[in-house]
């Protein structure tokens, strides 16, 4: 990359922190070290007796920390365990533990701790009450219920488990690889391979053992089955396969079993020039590189292995050893989707046939064993549902529907929606809302699925819930900004968690004690756990306890509608001291819809887009999050238009100085605050980070990260232009911020990663040198060594926060002589 060269006194470009002492107004190390004492919790486990809860604390500086709790003693936790990075309950009240160079197991009653020096893999098998503990040493260890020693053996490569009754290790003695399965208390072999093993998995039927032989001299592959129970091994063909990774997937519970065989060749040396045509409809290639494929199926009872003919198509697996879909990688949409469309077929491998059975489709779901296939149709904007036995079609009218999910018998398809669960029953063809859930976002929680193709942006499902037990799922109410949980089952609707305006951020339950515990935060509230038990709720835990002044915090949600009488929402933050005798700045930050951000509690910390609420209330300011909603006028001028009204909604608020009201944003944020910057005659000043500029320049630009064109992100993505340049051409000159780089007129900071591969630093560097060449004032941050976002607590994270808080305190305090902006504004610094 070519060095970049710019006015010193119109730029400061950061490669380190705080090397020029420039950021004086405020005491990094005072900072540093209150923010260190704020954590997350993450990572909720709940023992099967429901009596303990384990976390994970997540610091600035660690994210090793384990807490155990014992429920109904608040507070009164056993014990913390530093290091840990996997960790299980046992039975009889222990707590095993993973670190970085031990294990250690903790009877949670007595205290009494069992270490495992050099351990370096766990395997927990709780239907048995045993765990195994390899070494590092390769030495592996198998315990019983009571900690005893039941079996050893030296030596061990792998350890392949189901997490409840079966494991499985993989030998290397004198360069030869053989597999073994405990029986009861001993380890029996019963595969050798005189060749190599690649891989060795369960599959998720846990009736067969999948190894992947690897032959010494060619490299080619071979799958070799062991049956779990008889432990019969069956080779899979009658010999190696040129292949440099074989994806097995499993069909009817193990009936069959489909080879997905992928050869990456090398790549071909690069010439000139490099050709690409305005008609390609493969720049897969250019993103994934070159892969040639055979498809195969065994049949496990008949032991034959069978190749199926793709002709140039890609293929993936249903539930049925029968019905296949193929689908050709190839765009057919000249790129104008973020994910890709295909035409679905359904290759029929007993008659040789294929149909085409769906049509741009981005997303499809089958249901188990394969009966029936639904996919979105991104032309219709609709369901498309087919049924394999009898090639019907049929489409489901209804625009709002989400997510399908079949039931376990193919009876029904329950779809998720913004407004409510539905049923549609697959014999009556009918679909109906669930009255109960009507107004709220619903999403099921219990549900079992399997992705069978996922690649450029596509998703490709087998996904079920079993309707034998109780659907759980969870409901979101957006008028009111309550979250509840609840379960369905034979009609009839039951409450886990009640509806609280808390923000759920984790829920584990234990059907059979029907207990809940919660993760729960809130604006005035730093997370909690809690139990929710016999309509009672109990709280278990409580973190950030020393964080008492923002008990008494004050926010609004402000409910007002834009210039079009569309109903928005804004979030208001009141300064943590506020006095309501005085006035104070206001700083509104912007990005899309932000009002469910409501229920978050607000932690200081260094963030890597610039922006935390925290460090803003906590220095005396307002901060406002209005909500940004898209329509015809574009991106811009919808931004300006809520900004706007948001702005005029505040008005009654006599605490706030309409003199002192800065704006700011981030990605999106940002080209929102580029725009208005250029419209808006409100504010003090801005902060804009890795922006668009140029609708324009970005439409016909590829896409770093993902190899695409950009064009998609503006048609039917992010910035919703809803039609193509070529149709409306002043649309996206007019919603682009370098069209009016002019009118900004406002002293406006401008940051950016120069190694951002989703919205390149030319944008940032090109809104500069437009108010450079009309000599506006400005400063514009480089960030060296950082992307799109800027890593999390980083030094440059750090440097940006302070940064962002001496910009808003010389604009809208008047707190000036701060060097790096003195050097910009003051007329005799230049």
């Amino acid at each position: 990359m070519k060095a970049i060269k710019i006015k010193p006194f119109l730029c400061a470009v950061i490669t380190f922190i705080w090397s020029s002492g420039l950021l004086a107004q405020y005491n990094m190390d005072s900072i540093k070290e209150r923010y260190a004492k704020f954590y997350t919790i993450a990572n909720l486990k709940v023992d099967n007796e429901n009596q303990w809860i384990s976390f994970t604390k997540i610091y600035k500086k660690n994210t090793d920390t384990t807490v155990i709790v014992k429920v109904g003693q608040q507070q009164d936790f056993t014990d913390a365990f530093v290091g840990v990075s996997e960790s299980w309950f046992l039975k009889g009240n222990r707590f095993l533990w993973l670190g970085k160079d031990k294990a250690e197991l903790v009877d949670l009653r007595s205290g009494n701790k069992k270490d495992f020096k050099e351990a370096g893999t766990i395997e927990v098998l709780p239907s048995l009450g045993y765990y195994a503990v390899l070494y590092k040493n390769r030495l592996l260890e198998v315990f019983d219920s009571k900690d005893k020693l039941v079996a050893s053996v030296g030596d061990v490569a792998q350890l392949v488990g189901n997490e409840k009754n079966q494991l499985y290790i993989l030998v290397k003695q004198n360069n030869v690889l053989s597999v073994w399965s405990l029986q009861s208390k001993t380890f029996k072999k019963v595969y050798t391979s005189e060749q190599g093993i690649k891989k060795v998995m369960l599959t998720p039927s846990q009736r067969y053992l999948a190894v992947t032989e690897q032959e010494k001299s060619s490299g080619g592959l071979q799958l070799v089955l062991l049956d779990t129970k008889s432990l019969k091994v069956s080779r899979v063909g009658n010999g190696f396969m040129k292949a440099d990774y074989i994806e097995v997937r499993e069909i009817n519970n193990g009936g069959a079993f489909f080879l997905d065989c992928t050869t990456r060749p090398k790549p071909a040396p690069a010439t000139q020039p490099e050709i690409k045509y305005g008609t390609d409809q493969d720049l897969w290639l250019y993103r994934m590189g070159e892969q040639y494929r055979e498809y195969w199926v065994y049949n496990v009872e008949s032991e034959q292995l069978e190749k199926i003919n793709r002709n140039g198509m890609f293929m993936a697996a249903m539930d049925h050893d029968r019905y296949f879909l193929s689908f050709d990688r190839k765009e057919r949409n000249a790129y104008v989707s973020s994910v890709s469309w295909f035409d679905i077929y359904l290759y029929d491998r007993v008659g040789k046939t294929s149909k085409k059975i769906l049509t741009q489709t981005s997303n499809l779901v089958v249901s188990r064993e394969g009966e029936f296939i639904i996919g979105f149709n991104e032309e219709k904007k609709r369901w498309i549902l087919y049924h394999t036995l009898s090639s019907k079609e049929k489409t489901i009218a209804n625009e709002e529907i989400q997510r399908p999910v079949f039931s376990q018998d193919n009876r029904y398809v329950f779809f998720e929606s913004q407004s409510g669960l539905y049923r549609f029953d697959l014999r009556a063809e009918n679909l109906a809302p669930i009255a109960v859930t009507e107004n709220k976002k619903v999403s099921i929680v219990n549900v079992k699925e399997e992705a069978i193709y996922g690649t450029l942006g596509a998703d490709f499902r087998i996904r079920s819930v079993d309707t034998n037990n109780p659907i759980i799922f969870e409901q979101y109410d957006p008028n009111s900004n309550e979250t509840s949980y609840a379960q369905w089952f034979h009609s009839t609707i039951k409450v886990l968690l009640p509806a609280t305006k808390n923000r759920v951020s984790d829920f584990k339950i234990n059907p059979g004690s029907h207990t809940v515990i919660s993760l729960e935060e809130n604006f005035n509230s730093p997370q909690a756990i809690y139990q929710y038990h016999g309509g009672q709720k109990k709280k278990v835990y409580q973190s950030n306890r020393h964080d008492q002044e923002i008990i008494m915090a004050r926010q609004e949600v402000l409910s007002y509608k834009n210039s079009l009488g569309v109903p928005i929402k804004g979030v208001l933050y009141y300064p943590l001291n506020f006095d309501v005798r005085e006035k104070y700045p206001l700083v509104l930050s912007i990005y899309e819809v932000q009002n469910k951000s409501a229920s978050v509690y607000p932690y200081p910390f260094f963030s890597g887009i610039g922006i935390n609420i925290r460090s803003l209330i906590d220095n005396g300011y307002f901060v406002f999050l209005p909500d940004v909603v898209l329509d015809s006028r574009g991106p811009g001028f919808s931004a300006l238009d809520c900004v706007h009204s948001g702005l005029d909604a505040l008005k009654g608020n006599n605490n706030i100085d309409s003199n002192r009201v800065g704006l700011m944003g981030h990605s999106f944020g940002g080209f929102g605050t580029s725009f208005i910057a250029t419209r808006s005659h409100r504010f003090a000043a801005y902060i804009s980070g890795a922006a668009v500029t140029d609708l324009v320049k970005f439409y016909f630009s590829f896409s770093q990260e993902r190899k695409l064109p950009n064009y998609p992100r503006f048609e039917n993505g992010q910035f919703d232009m809803k039609v193509p340049f070529s149709k409306n051409k002043m649309l996206y000159y007019d919603n682009s911020p370098i069209a009016n780089v002019e009118k900004i007129n406002k002293p406006t900071l401008l940051w950016t990663g120069l190694k951002d591969g989703n919205v390149p630093y030319t944008h940032t560097e090109e809104l500069y040198t437009g108010l450079l060449r009309n000599q506006k004032k400005a400063v514009v941050l480089y960030y060296k060594d950082q992307d799109h976002d800027l890593a999390k607590n980083s030094s440059e994270s750090m440097d940006l926060h302070l940064r962002i808080l001496e910009w808003w305190d010389y604009f809208l305090k008047d707190k000036k002589d701060i060097p790096w902006i003195d050097k910009e504004m003051k007329k005799d610094a230049l």
